[in-house]
């Protein structure tokens, strides 16, 4: 009798199970295994005017305590790879050092962490982060200086002569500061509620919503939107592609408005008889006050001031 042969089809599974036995192993000398605590800090140092950071993916936080001297600094780093990253610490004459500090092993794995930071109210911070969080509470300062490649930076209760800060993509979110602002993002949202000095705010592509700077305005976006709110004076405000729209607004001197395509709406409290103006439009209209007109408009008052405006397709319009 002749033997008959079986076609099994359970050889995809036993191939399955094969592949995963052997890819397992491998998966974890990877990093895709369990997160676990690999370093504990727990610090305090003394006599530091200046600290420097830069912090990778972690997650960085700094308050300010007023009548604290020291400066105390706690945080937890997991890895799924064991050796993987290491958070570095150091000072250097009145400078503390901080780094997240990799090692070069192949494969990624997976990593978070938080450093925690407190200390006295006046002192100088530079942070430069990769894709955590920062952020930075009751600070008074001579400069600060706050880069991230992607992520987010948040700043409260914080005075600076100057505050610069800056995102490759994320976002950027400050609450009663006082000091000239400086923020930039490639791509992303910019937020600020109470500035007590200038602004100058750029942004590629994205959003900035301001509400109450005491200063002048500056910004220019690529491509989005720019939305004010009690702002005491505009000066260059520009966009590409987008709308800007503002409420409780104040003219000045330099205020210049320009769109290449979009809509520019400024509600404004400054009386509109105290300036002249030069707006063009491509297509669209232009209006101040009750006046409007197709493709230019122009009012002399018999202003040493002019304001000008101009957009290519859409619409530019000032009111009381």
């Amino acid at each position: 009798m002749q033997a008959i042969m079986k076609t099994g089809k359970k050889r995809p599974f036993v191939l399955k199970l094969i592949l995963g036995l052997l890819l397992t192993p491998l998966l974890f000398s990877c990093g895709y295994g369990e997160l676990e605590v690999v370093q504990t800090i727990d610090e305090e140092f003394y006599d530091v005017q200046k600290i420097d950071i830069e912090s990778g993916f972690l997650e960085v936080v700094y308050e300010g305590v007023e009548g604290k001297t020291e400066v105390t600094l706690t945080g937890t780093l997991e890895s799924s790879r064991p050796g993987a990253y290491k958070v570095k610490y150091q000072m250097e004459g009145d400078e503390l050092k901080i780094e997240l500090d990799q090692k070069n092993l192949i494969g990624s794995g997976r990593h978070k962490g938080v450093l925690y930071i407190s200390g006295p109210v006046s002192i100088e911070l530079d942070v430069e982060s990769g894709s955590g969080t920062t952020q930075i509470s009751n600070v008074e300062s001579s400069e600060i200086e706050l880069d991230a490649g992607s992520g987010r930076l948040e700043l409260y209760n914080v005075a600076a002569n100057t505050i610069d800060l800056e995102v490759g993509s994320g976002t950027i979110k400050g609450y009663n500061l006082v000091g000239n602002v400086k923020g930039e993002a490639g791509s992303g949202r910019l937020e600020f509620d109470q500035i007590d000095g200038d602004a100058k705010l750029n942004v590629s592509s994205g959003v900035i919503r301001v509400k109450s700077i005491t200063g002048k305005l500056n910004s220019q976006l690529s491509s989005g939107n720019l939305y004010m709110e009690r702002v005491n004076e505009i000066e260059e405000l520009k966009v590409s592609s987008g709308s800007i729209e503002g409420e409780d607004i104040g003219l000045g001197a330099k205020t210049r408005l320009s769109s290449s395509s979009g809509r520019i709406k400024i509600q404004t409290y400054s009386d509109l008889a105290d300036y002249n103006y030069d707006f063009q439009a491509g297509s669209g209209r232009v209006k101040v006050g009750d006046s409007s007109s197709s493709g230019s408009l122009e009012i002399h008052n018999g202003s040493p001031y002019t304001i000008q405006g101009s957009v290519s397709s859409g619409s530019i319009e000032i009111f009381n």
